[in-house]
């Protein structure tokens, strides 16, 4: 597959995810800087995603994340998925946060990339709390 069917891939699937978590999801039209999902669940808090996808061959799970360093927020994530060659194997999803990313890339190198590492795997597989949790908190605040 081409690089922007497995991008289109991971949008979708993390579209698919968060919503059958009871989530509204906005795709945002190509050249969007930056974002390529808005997230609500009732209107009032939003939370941004920024999708990053590669068809997993091996095991260094990488992404490149593009020269300029993401805008922190507490609303906002990047979501790298490994959609693998290997149809009968799931695809990996790592819910990362934007302050997560912008500490540990290094934004000098030529080719900047997000690395899981062995231990941070379990802290970022798969973990959609981390989304929920800002809309968890929202209501809190009301």
């Amino acid at each position: 597959m081409n690089n922007q069917l497995i991008g289109d891939a991971g949008e979708y699937l993390v579209a698919y995810n968060l919503s059958r978590r009871g989530l509204a999801v906005a795709l945002m039209n190509n050249g969007t800087k930056g974002v390529d999902l808005l997230v609500t669940d009732d209107g009032k808090s939003v939370a941004s995603i920024q999708v990053k996808a590669s068809q997993g061959k091996t095991q260094p799970r990488q992404w490149m994340v593009g020269k300029k360093q993401p805008s922190v927020a507490d609303n906002f994530f990047y979501i790298f998925c490994n959609i693998w060659e290997d149809y009968n194997r799931e695809p990996e999803m790592f819910i990362v946060p934007s302050c997560d990313v912008f500490t540990s890339v290094n934004w000098e190198s030529k080719v900047p990339l997000f690395k899981i590492k062995a231990d941070t795997e379990d802290l970022y597989l798969s973990n959609w709390r981390a989304i929920e949790e800002v809309f968890n908190t929202a209501t809190n605040k009301v």
